[in-house]
């Protein structure tokens, strides 16, 4: 009976895996999507400016611009946090489905190391693990910062341009 209760378990951390790398593969592939289509904004309006239009129509262009940069910032920033809480619930996931079976603890030992900072012993002559405090800082939060920090500069280029058509009226 108890075969049968590890079985099902481990059948479920090996589907909760696949789900979590799917989440975490999806992360990037946005990411990736977000930031190409903010280089093709910048540069459309890189061309824009290379073709020296009057202000007042530069200052137009730019806002329509930086409204849709913002939009496309404040959408690519609820999708990341989304995601960032589907990952999280997979790692907790993983976490319990470890402590039911007691024989596995990779993600219990990745939890304790890297959100917990906690130092890990292999036991044998395998080196104890010792998170470096440059590794600390988590990579979803900083990847997290890249939509607001691209918003500010569309707000900025959004007040800017409202600037612009106001003096050039």
């Amino acid at each position: 009976m108890n075969n049968q209760k590890d079985d099902k378990l481990i059948a479920e951390y090996n589907a909760n895996v696949e789900l979590w790398k799917h989440d975490d593969s999806l992360r990037q592939h946005r990411q990736s999507n977000f930031l190409t289509v903010n280089t093709i904004l910048l540069v459309g309006l890189g061309a824009v400016i290379g073709l020296k239009p009057p202000i007042q129509n530069l200052a137009i262009v730019s806002l329509v611009f930086s409204i849709f940069g913002l939009f496309l910032s404040a959408i690519w920033h609820k999708v990341q946090v989304r995601n960032a809480e589907y990952v999280r619930f997979r790692r907790l996931q993983l976490l319990h489905i470890e402590s039911k079976l007691g024989s596995m603890d990779t993600f219990t030992n990745t939890y304790r190391a890297f959100y917990k900072n906690k130092d890990i012993d292999f036991g044998g002559d395998v080196d104890q693990f010792v998170l470096s405090n440059q590794a600390k800082r988590r990579s979803t939060l900083s990847e997290g910062r890249l939509p607001i920090l691209l918003g500010v500069f569309w707000g900025v280029m959004a007040v800017v341009s409202i600037y612009l058509v106001l003096v050039y009226e």
